[in-house]
């Protein structure tokens, strides 16, 4: 029986960058739709930037990375997430003494939401 799950494994990651203490991996990424694993060490920061100009979530899985836009600044905690629907700049720092790891979805423009949720039910459908 043919299965329908379909599994990358983690050394098969599409791409990664490591830059002043900040790894970025490509875990997934069809469509529209990309996942990546952030991993921050102690004292470093990174922008928006490192993610493109998309409407972004991030999920904090470990450490407790500080988001910051140009209004407001908000202390996360592992569970917690946090989504930029629009363009404005961001930074993301990493003022704990331990690393911090986060996973962010980023929606490219070729894709609504409606879209990306098609994209993911043909994904799992193939």
């Amino acid at each position: 029986m043919a299965s329908s799950l379909k599994i990358v494994r983690r050394e098969q990651s599409a791409r990664s960058r490591q830059h002043c203490g900040v790894l970025t991996q490509v875990i997934y990424e069809r469509d529209g739709l990309e996942i990546l694993r952030t991993e921050m060490d102690s004292g470093s920061v990174c922008d928006s930037g490192e993610f493109g100009d998309f409407s972004s979530a991030h999920y904090v899985i470990d450490g407790t990375p500080v988001f910051r836009s140009p209004r407001e600044c908000a202390d996360l905690m592992p569970g917690d997430s946090i989504v930029f629907a629009d363009e404005n700049a961001y930074t993301i720092a990493n003022r704990a003494p331990a690393r911090s790891v986060f996973l962010s979805v980023l929606f490219k423009p070729c894709a609504t939401g409606s879209e990306s949720i098609q994209a993911a039910v043909k994904e799992r459908s193939e």
